[in-house]
């Protein structure tokens, strides 16, 4: 049987250690909080930058600018005004005189959810947000999504993230979107004991011993 003064030690030192985890994680959230700077939306951000006119106004004719300026996470790779100049100018304002086709161009660089640049690994494909296969491959020297590669990574807003690219995707003239439209942008942490994570198991395995404590305590 473990003696009192060994039990009451442990328990003591897990107390202790809860105390300080708490105060720790409190100070970390309040520097993150005041020092976090304030962010814009993923069609405020891309308003503000002067390499995404094109796209904007595309954007503005497809009426997608709000479905970018909500609350719902998104992930745009969004091709450059360099980009877009790559397309011939007659393609291009075919595609503004036909919304239907616009929508279908300017949705497959949507991504649903917030996808980093850490979660971009190896190769694979999204479902964008009308429900296309886009391909996507890391190698060592590039990440390239469909025909394009981004040139800059982890652009963050309050609903996404913006990844430039540099040539504008054309979806396959037959493709047809997936049964389920969805995309995980990350996968979550496992949970710790009792499926709670970090210090939180800690607070529950030092309430467990403290109410073991008390019915020994009793049945002597």
């Amino acid at each position: 049987m473990i003696s009192k003064k060994l039990f009451s030690a442990v328990l003591a030192t897990l107390v202790i250690l809860s105390i300080v985890a708490g105060s720790t994680g409190a100070f970390a959230q309040t520097q993150t909080t005041t020092t976090a700077p304030m962010r814009q939306t993923i069609i405020q951000t891309a308003a503000s930058e002067t390499n995404f006119s094109t796209l904007m106004g595309l954007l503005k004719v497809a009426n997608l600018t709000d479905t970018l300026n909500g609350t719902v996470n998104y992930t745009l790779f969004a091709p450059s005004n360099a980009a877009f100049d790559k397309i011939p100018s007659s393609t291009l304002a075919n595609l503004a005189n036909n919304t239907t086709a616009l929508r279908r161009v300017l949705l497959y660089h949507v991504v649903p959810g917030t996808l980093l640049s850490n979660d971009i690994k190896g190769n694979g494909t999204f479902t964008t947000a009308n429900g296309l296969s886009l391909p996507y491959s890391v190698t060592s020297t590039a990440v390239t999504v469909d025909n394009a590669s981004i040139t800059k990574t982890d652009i963050n807003a309050t609903n996404g993230v913006i990844h430039v690219i540099d040539s504008v995707m054309i979806p396959p003239a037959n493709a047809t979107a997936a049964a389920t439209a969805s995309a995980t942008a990350a996968s979550t942490a496992a949970g710790g004991f009792l499926g709670l994570p970090g210090f939180e198991a800690l607070y529950a395995v030092a309430g467990l011993l403290a109410v073991a404590y008390v019915v020994i305590r009793r049945r002597k």
